[in-house]
Formats: C-alpha cells, structure tokens, sequence
C-alpha cells in the first residue's frame, strides 16, 4: 500500500490542487492521497473562507482519500512551525510514504541541497534572519538575506525569494531534522503566483488569494467557473451566501471586546510588550479586524505576524499552551475530517500503526488523553465554536460537525 500525503489549506480548492494531486499520483505511483489540511483558522492568521467540512468534500471529490486535520497550533503558525506540526503528525501516522509539495523550483535534490545548507546553519541564519525581520522585512525576504550573508556567491538566493519554496524548504528541513523515512516529491507550481489578487484573463489557474478576493468581493461566481472542478464549483454554486464566505472582518466585534475585556495580552503566543501597546494606541479607532491590522502595521513586523498574533489573542492560544503543544513533538493528536468509502483500509492501517491518539469532534475517542492534550483540545473546540457562532450570526444557521464519507 503506497501512500502519499499532501498538507494543504485549500482555501478553496483549484485547478491548480487539482493539477497538482493528479501529478503526485504519477510521479509516486500513489495508491492512496492523503490531504493533511488546515481547520477552520490557516496559516496567514485568517479564518478559512469555507468551513472546514466543505473544504474536506471538495478535496474528497477531486481525488484525495482521506483528510486529516492540522492542528490549530500549526495551521494558525508561521512557516517553520507550519512545517515542523505538519511532518511530526505525517511521521506519527505510521504509515506515509511520501509527501508531495508544490514549489516554484521543480528540482528537488537543488532543494535538498539547500535545505541541508540551511540546516547546518540554523542557528546563524536564524539570528540574523531575526535581524533583518525586526527592521521591517517579510519572513522571506529577511531568510534571503540571511542566507546571502553566508552565502553571497550562491546561486541558490533566487529559491528563497518565493513563498512556497520556502515552505518546500522548511518541510525538507523538518524531514531532515526527526530522521524521517518520509520520501519528498516536489510538483512545479502551475497555477498564478501566490501573490496574484486578481483572476487571470488567460488562463484556468488562479490563486487561492484571487479567488477568494472574488468571492470575498460578492462578485458573480460565474467569473471562477473556469478555475476551479466541476465538482468544486457545484459546492460552491450550492453555498455561496448561505454559509460563505467567512472573513477576518466577521470577528471584528469579538476581536475588540476580547481586546478591550482582558489586561495581560502577553500571555498569549508571540505577543510582545511592543505589540499590546501598539494595539492599546490605535484600538479605540478601529472599528475592523482589518483596520487594526493595517494601524499596528510597522517596519519591523509584517502583514501575516500582525494578523496571526490577532488571531492568537481571539482564539486564546496562549504561550504556555503552545510549549505544551511542543512537548507532544507537536503532534497530541489527529483528527479524521472525511474520508472516501474505498479507502477505509487506510484508517486500518492508521489505527494499527499510529502513535497518536485519534480524536473526533475535538474529544477523545478511544484512547485516553492526559489533561494537557484535553487542554490543547478544549482550544481547538472553542475556535471552532467561534467560527461557527460566525455562521449562526452572519447566515442563521446552525452548524453541526460530522465526518464527512464519499
């Protein structure tokens, strides 16, 4: 039994993850795909813009098997905690073969290269990549200029100025770091640039940012037809403004009492003294999540940071629960969000090689938890009780969690 794990927000779901499972499935002769994918929070600290559950059926119906869920502790992270999270859970499972990524560079031993370069480096690179971010530079662009600091007659700077070959990088570091026997495949990227905010006029693939920018802007869905599956756009033509799109704005009001209501901002994860007092100067003339995030915006931090530490303040992740979420080598738990009937062998080989306790809900369902995982689990439910609390005010429904099976 051959499986390969993609981890994935799809958010929402194109083309280009389309393209992209089915050239995994011929360049690792994959019987099975399994989709490791963001909750109802990812990684650019923002709500995703579909519930996780329909996400779940849309990878279902365009080729994955099973879909397991990141924890919030690494989905709502930066980069290399987005990776570490992603292959500690991946290597827990027991029975992955392979991981397939996407990347802007399609060669992957130029990019193990790097990564073991990068590796051996850590902590120099680590310092002054610290170094270049506290004066204003993105996540990127400080890593870049870290490495050609050591580096400067490299022809390898222009891998890490670009976003998904940085991730490429960190999961290949992460690889390297616990050992792993996990075998790493890179797809090139097809679709648009990561950073493209608008539809393309020429082509089917569009980035996730564009489409969502399109949906976000209650446009005509017609206009995404040509970039996303049938099946994806069925989903989507069934429940746009029923319950999508979601947004950062939508928590606006439980952003600013949460603000308002609670003195010690620095309990939470990666709020510094300089943050809180940023927020407490420009809160009372705010009246948005965004409008916040674009007055506590500075040189020495950028867009994403802003808007993770935000969303770690409303979801209460706080430090202390994070250096437990570390000492369970970031990986407490998995959860199972849908599955495809014919691959019901993959749960059986799961829970017969898994040294990590499955939980379902958010609550555990076989095996006993300690109370620091029931901890780490009553944070997962309460951010998507906020999430769902959004669904309830902003579209009257009432949304139930269950296991989606196709």
């Amino acid at each position: 039994m051959k499986t390969t794990a993609i981890i994935c927000e799809y958010n929402p779901f194109h083309n280009g993850h389309a393209y992209h499972i089915q050239k995994t499935k011929e360049e690792t002769g994959a019987q099975y795909i399994i989709a490791l994918m963001s909750g109802n929070f990812v990684q650019r600290g923002a709500p995703a813009i579909m519930e996780k559950q329909l996400r779940t059926q849309m990878a279902l119906n365009c080729g994955a098997d099973l879909v397991i869920e990141l924890p919030l502790w690494s989905a709502c992270a930066s980069a290399p905690y987005f990776a570490a999270g992603s292959i500690a859970l991946l290597n827990g499972l027991g029975i992955v073969d392979s991981l397939s990524f996407g990347s802007e560079c399609d060669d992957i031993q130029q990019l193990k290269d790097v990564a073991a370069f990068l590796y051996e480096h850590r902590q120099e690179l680590s310092d002054r990549a610290a170094r270049y971010a506290s004066a204003g530079h993105s996540y990127s662009k400080a890593k870049a200029l870290a490495f050609k600091d050591l580096a400067p007659d490299s022809n390898w700077l222009p891998i890490l100025e670009t976003p998904n070959n940085l991730l490429a990088l960190e999961y290949l570091i992460s690889l390297q770091e616990t050992k792993s026997k996990i075998r790493p495949y890179c797809i090139a990227r097809k679709e648009s640039s990561h950073h493209e905010t608008s539809l393309p006029s020429d082509s089917q693939l569009a980035s996730a940012s564009a489409i969502r920018n399109t949906i976000e802007s209650f446009s005509e869905l017609k206009e995404i037809f040509p970039m996303v599956p049938k099946p994806v756009f069925s989903i989507l033509e069934q429940h746009f403004e029923r319950d999508f799109p979601v947004t950062c704005d939508d928590f606006s009001l439980l952003l600013k009492q949460k603000l308002i209501l609670d003195p010690s901002l620095t309990d939470y994860w990666d709020i510094s003294h300089d943050f809180q007092f940023s927020i407490q100067k420009n809160l009372t003339f705010c009246s948005s999540f965004t409008e916040l995030l674009a007055k506590c915006k500075s040189k020495n931090i950028t867009w994403s940071r802003i808007s993770r530490n935000l969303m770690h303040i409303l979801l209460e992740m706080r430090k202390e629960q994070q250096e437990i979420f570390k000492a369970f080598d970031y990986r407490p738990y998995f959860q199972i969000l849908g599955f495809r009937k014919d691959a019901s062998e993959l749960i059986r080989e799961i829970q017969k090689h898994s040294v990590i306790p499955m939980v379902r809900h958010c609550r555990s369902l076989k095996d006993p938890l300690s109370p620091c995982q029931e901890q780490l689990l009553a944070a997962e439910r309460r951010a998507n009780l906020l999430y769902h609390l959004i669904l309830g005010e902003k579209f009257h429904i009432d949304w139930k969690d269950r296991q989606i099976i196709v």
